[in-house]
């Protein structure tokens, strides 16, 4: 019984070297350590990436919108449709209902107060999304007396990958955060008149 055991651990004892000096598998234990962190490290550059690009086209959109509106003294509810048209055109966002748009003229009357003359809202309910505008902010350089001034804002709510994150909130503990919402404001003076009027003006709200 002795000699068996005996036996036993001595050709365990041969083997042991062997197994020290054998590399078979170093390379797929390797690849199996560092391939999550190169995968990782890659969804978050394709991601970063496309983020970039949507917040670009969002950008631009709010641009477009509010170059176009200011081309015309009058905007009625032709010219509305057609500028809302070719804005989401423009932003190309994955889902319009993810997207909303809200622009308003101002004029600053005798007294120095400012004057809404009318505002256009596409995506009614959503501007809660949107950047928060105080017109009492303007300057009298930037918004005199008959020389108006038109806001145009967006916001689009972006979801990473398409994909919710673990947790399905938008808490930092998940993954991704469920969304993210992409704002601009513009800022722009009329081009062909002094101001820019929406329909009726003062009160009117095209939605």
């Amino acid at each position: 019984m002795n000699n068996f055991k005996t036996q036993r651990q001595n050709r365990l004892r041969d083997r042991l070297p062997r197994f020290r000096r054998d590399e078979r598998g170093v390379a797929a234990m390797e690849f199996a350590i560092i391939a999550p962190i190169i995968i990782g490290v890659y969804l978050g550059l394709a991601e970063l990436a496309m983020v970039l690009g949507v917040e670009r086209q969002v950008s631009h959109s709010a641009s477009v919108a509010g170059d176009l509106a200011t081309q015309a003294a009058v905007l009625e509810e032709g010219d509305i449709e057609d500028i809302i048209s070719a804005t989401l055109r423009v932003a190309n966002v994955k889902d319009v209902n993810d997207y909303v748009l809200h622009m308003e003229s101002f004029d600053r009357d005798s007294s120095g107060s400012e004057i809404s003359l009318g505002e256009i809202v596409y995506g009614a309910g959503r501007e809660s999304w949107l950047e928060d505008f105080d017109e009492s902010e303007l300057s009298t350089d930037m918004l005199a007396e008959g020389s108006g001034i038109l806001v145009a804002r967006v916001a689009y709510r972006y979801t990473p990958m398409g994909l919710p994150n673990t947790l399905n909130d938008d808490s930092s503990r998940g993954l991704l955060p469920t969304s993210q919402t992409l704002t601009e404001t513009f800022l722009l003076k009329p081009r062909r008149s002094a101001t820019v009027e929406v329909g009726a003006g003062a009160g009117t709200k095209f939605t």
